[in-house]
């Protein structure tokens, strides 16, 4: 069996009211080390 996790916090952000003051300066330093694990 396997399991595929799908991260959509920097999709979703902004549709999510925990994720409501993650700004775009915020997810620009993670974005390529997120790139790097797929």
């Amino acid at each position: 069996m396997t399991i595929a996790i799908t991260d959509v916090v920097l999709r979703d952000a902004h549709q999510s009211l925990f994720a409501t003051r993650l700004r775009l300066d915020d997810m620009l330093p993670i974005a390529a080390a997120l790139d790097d694990v797929g």
